[in-house]
């Protein structure tokens, strides 16, 4: 099974944007850098998981699976520079409409897009498109307990510690988003600006220490 070379961009997918990337739909293409990074064992490990190993076929059905029959409950999209550079992924999953909340992930897979406070805008764009477009109230997100980086960026983001969770033996740190307060900072300007700052400080090429700053 092949698949054609991307295009440059597919501007005309997007459901967020900000001034140096844009949150899409996600095409089949895509499917050629999730697997890089799915199989990549630095990426796996700021994950707290293993790397994928079950080839690439195999992938590629689940990816076509989740494409075609994905419910209101999970959704993933791409993340791309404004020149239509694919460079990473968001998500929100286990989406509770009852209790008004779901989980959210993301991850920037290309070392050059990293430290650039990226992950930090596609998180901000993208909780502007899940307040405006979903029924979710609060949204949380786990992270490892050592990755301050990713912390970081999530606090900036708009989220707050919440707990602790032990899972097999490695410490997570939950994370909550919450509508009302959310909205009501970024009505005040709060990720705006600093969205601008970050923007106008970031230095092209700088790798990170973690796949989410």
């Amino acid at each position: 099974m092949t698949l054609e070379a991307a295009p440059r961009s597919h501007e005309h997918l997007a459901i967020a944007v900000g001034p140096r990337l844009r949150i899409r739909h996600k095409v089949r293409e895509d499917a050629i850098d999730d697997f890089s990074w799915r199989t990549d064992a630095e990426n796996a490990r700021f994950d707290g998981g293993a790397p994928f190993s079950d080839g690439f076929e195999r992938f590629l059905r689940q990816f076509d699976y989740d494409q075609a029959f994905g419910g209101a409950d999970k959704r993933t999209f791409s993340i791309e520079t404004v020149g239509g550079t694919h460079i990473g992924n968001v998500t929100y999953y286990h989406g509770d409409t009852a209790a008004g909340s779901v989980e959210f992930g993301i991850g920037i897979g290309r070392d050059e897009y990293r430290n650039q406070g990226l992950g930090t805008e596609a998180a901000i764009v993208f909780l502007r498109y899940v307040w405006a477009n979903t029924p979710f109230r609060l949204v949380y997100l786990h992270t490892l307990e050592w990755n301050e980086r990713a912390r970081a960026c999530f606090r900036y983001a708009g989220f707050d510690d919440a707990s602790r969770v032990l899972r097999e033996g490695t410490m997570f740190v939950r994370m909550d988003a919450r509508r009302e307060w959310w909205t009501l900072w970024d009505t005040e300007g709060r990720f705006e600006a600093l969205i601008d700052r970050r923007a106008g400080n970031a230095v092209p090429g700088r790798a990170a220490e973690a796949p989410l700053a």
